[in-house]
């Protein structure tokens, strides 16, 4: 069966940008440059097309993020961290928006710190959900494991928030407790998944994008 990069379920899509960042110097991580561009811009023109509508989980000053023109989602809870929190959010904020429309949309999340991933991602992970009946799905490639890269049931979010407040900062350790499916993903180009968390890498990968005569990773 041929997996369109549009599927007939509303996605709302939310880019996981509330982390710190520590090990990036030079100010705020999704900001940071990689061939003249933002790391957040790469994120977005792969992520745009595949869902509905477009939001980004930030605990920043949202004013970093203006030019974006995406809704700006802070942390619930504060005193707590981590991406499961930053997909709780998101969740909360989508069924408040939502409440009225029947079925919610399912949630798409990505990683801000990742610029570059499949173009039917949602669509696979999606497909995955649907073929399983599962509340979950999260991207696996080549054998790795990419948590950050997941589309979700609004329903799981009252297991994310006891996660939470039980200390889980991730969505990897809850994996047993998600009705949840794995869904095998094809990289299309030897750029996908690259993370991004040093000036190091950054520029190992601009390195790499320039060597290879690229400019968008395509």
């Amino acid at each position: 069966m041929k997996i369109h990069s549009k599927q007939p379920h509303q996605v709302i899509g939310v880019i996981l940008a509330g982390g710190k960042g520590k090990r990036m110097r030079g100010g705020e991580k999704p900001l940071q440059t990689l061939q003249g561009r933002a790391l957040i811009e790469y994120v977005i023109e792969r992520a745009a097309p595949q869902v509905d509508k477009l939001i980004l989980s930030s605990n920043s000053d949202p004013a970093l993020y203006d030019q974006l023109q995406l809704p700006i989602i802070a942390d619930r809870f504060p005193g707590h961290s981590g991406p499961l929190l930053g997909i709780s959010s998101a969740m909360s904020w989508v069924s408040t928006r939502y409440a009225q429309t029947g079925t919610p949309p399912f949630l798409a999340c990505f990683a801000a710190d990742v610029p570059f991933f499949p173009e039917i991602l949602v669509a696979q992970l999606l497909h995955g959900m649907m073929a399983s009946g599962s509340q979950v799905a999260f991207a696996r490639e080549a054998g790795q494991l990419q948590p950050l890269f997941s589309v979700w049931g609004i329903a799981s979010r009252s297991k994310l928030d006891r996660a939470i407040a039980a200390g889980v900062h991730g969505p990897k350790p809850l994996l047993p407790e998600l009705n949840s499916i794995t869904v095998d993903v094809t990289a299309e180009s030897e750029f996908d998944f690259a993370n991004i968390n040093t000036q190091q890498e950054l520029r190992a990968l601009e390195q790499r994008l320039s060597r290879f005569g690229r400019n968008d990773g395509d």
